[in-house]
């Protein structure tokens, strides 16, 4: 029964977290779908968002945008501006 919930947890880790889009993480793996764990992009506090291409692959009330110094495109909240800031 424990190598049953070892191999279950494996699994869980390998598709990502389950922190939602939006709410408040620790880190990108605590991030649902691939998601990327970002301060700056809805407020100060790091929120699970994901990148982006364009505005169309983000929420309503949320665009595309630099917001990682690394130059990563993520869907931060309201207009889009560098760096998140």
């Amino acid at each position: 029964m424990r190598w049953l919930a070892l191999a279950l947890f494996l699994i869980g880790s390998a598709c990502g977290g389950d922190v939602p889009f939006g709410e408040p993480c620790q880190s990108h793996e605590a991030c649902a779908d691939d998601g990327r764990c970002v301060e700056g992009v809805d407020g100060p506090a790091a929120v699970c968002t994901k990148s982006c291409s364009g505005d169309d692959r983000c929420p309503e009330g949320w665009s595309c945008s630099v917001a990682t110094e690394d130059g990563l495109l993520v869907c931060r909240r309201g207009a889009a501006t560098p760096f998140g800031y």
